[in-house]
């Protein structure tokens, strides 16, 4: 078995489409308006993003709440050539971070934190 794709069910179809494609700068090699579906081309393992509604239709959750606060569920990692470059970017577009490029020295990596349009934990990577 073979990881494809992640796809992450959204809220705002549009405002995560251009989150990713404008701040992330990700490449859409796939974009379904009328679906609400787009793919992100970015290397061997692909991003998707869907809206939730769609998604909840498909699997008959429709009548589920959506509401409530939780701690993240899971993490999108990114290899950068330059985490603190990579961050300054990302702030200069309005991206808000969720903390500044910091050393862990338990990973020996250099990482920075920001979230997508639905709450999303991303991380920028760089092996120190």
């Amino acid at each position: 078995m073979k990881l494809l794709q992640i796809r992450l069910l959204v809220n705002d179809f549009k405002k995560s489409v251009e989150f990713y494609k404008d701040s992330l700068g990700l490449p859409i090699s796939w974009l379904e308006n009328e679906m609400e579906y787009a793919l992100f081309d970015n290397g061997e393992t692909k991003i998707e993003l869907l809206s939730r509604e769609t998604m909840a239709e498909i699997v008959g959750e429709e009548k589920k709440s959506l509401e409530g606060e939780a701690q993240s569920k899971f993490l999108l990692q990114f290899k950068v050539e330059d985490v603190d470059k990579t961050y300054d970017d990302l702030h200069e577009k309005g991206v808000k971070c969720e903390n500044k490029p910091h050393d862990r020295k338990e990973w020996s990596a250099r990482v920075a934190h920001f979230r997508d349009p639905d709450h999303n934990l991303i991380e920028i990577y760089k092996m120190l």
